[in-house]
């Protein structure tokens, strides 16, 4: 191909804002048919595991993004080029559970209740400082009747509990009260909720905070998901292509062909499956 390494975009491991990407110039893997398809399907509560690094971030802030009716950030993409998504905007909670404070009972609480006063603070609401889940109540109440419907996104969900599996007698008490309440107060409200995504690193299947949401959809091994995250191989030769021959051009002799240099990087890297039901493999985005 005519190009040269200058005119190559910047690639980004370490950002996990789709605005920041896009704004920013830098490369990103077209994931927006995924999204389509996670929002033309019937349901409207989903739940996706995977390993760190692949991707969980950046698919939820592209949802946030997409929520908020940003549709000047997917110009180019799969959705706003190839289908008649609307862009409706809805107003939207985005918690991120990491980093949360798990060594006390108190410092939990009060991480717990900080990160539902910001969602409210950014969507202009202002609620009254209670436990967590009565918090979560009151705020998407309040966005119902301000707004409508609220989409509430949920990254990282595991990463308190995890945290705090090494204590001596499991995951304290206070950390799985406070959690089931929480998402039973979402189930609760679910004729108030346009949409819930949930992602973390643990199955579903082995959280007993989940006991009440028994409308949650695990779609973490569906065969429509499983290049949704991570880099296949014809994605790998259609967005990083220049950069293989670029590597090859500078490294001359050392490969006989580009066939060979991807033989190289399946060797190195592997691939990865997320449904028994395909054979498509993938690569983690970051490794």
């Amino acid at each position: 191909p005519d190009y040269t390494i200058d005119e190559m975009r910047k690639i980004k491991t370490t950002q996990p804002s789709f605005s920041g990407l896009i704004g920013g110039d830098y490369l990103y893997v077209d994931k927006t048919r995924a999204v389509h398809d996670l929002l033309s399907r019937e349901e409207d509560f989903y739940f996706l595991s995977r390993p760190r690094r692949y991707g969980k971030s950046l698919f939820c802030s592209t949802l946030h993004a997409l929520f908020d009716g940003r549709k000047e950030l997917f110009k180019g993409l799969y959705i706003a080029e190839k289908t008649d998504y609307p862009f409706t905007p809805f107003p939207v909670l985005h918690f991120d559970f990491s980093g949360m404070d798990t060594d006390t009972r108190r410092n939990f609480i009060a991480c717990f209740r900080k990160s539902i006063a910001k969602e409210a603070m950014r969507n202009g609401i202002d609620i009254p400082e209670s436990t967590p889940s009565s918090m979560l109540l009151d705020l998407i109440d309040a966005l119902y009747e301000k707004r409508g419907k609220a989409v509430i996104i949920i990254d990282e969900f595991d990463a308190p509990v995890t945290d705090a599996l090494g204590e001596e007698n499991g995951m304290p008490g206070y950390i799985r009260k406070a959690f089931s309440t929480f998402y039973a107060n979402i189930k609760k409200s679910s004729g108030k909720i346009r949409f819930l995504f949930i992602t973390g690193v643990t199955k579903l299947s082995n959280m007993s905070i989940f006991s009440k949401m028994n409308n949650l959809l695990d779609i973490s091994m569906d065969e429509a998901f499983a290049d949704a995250f991570g880099y296949t191989e014809p994605e790998l030769i259609e967005y990083f292509g220049e950069g293989m021959d670029e590597h090859m051009e500078a490294n001359p002799g050392k490969y006989s062909s580009r066939d060979e240099l991807l033989s190289r990087i399946r060797e190195y890297y592997d691939g990865y499956r997320f449904s028994r039901d395909s054979e498509v493999t993938v690569y983690n985005p970051v490794s």
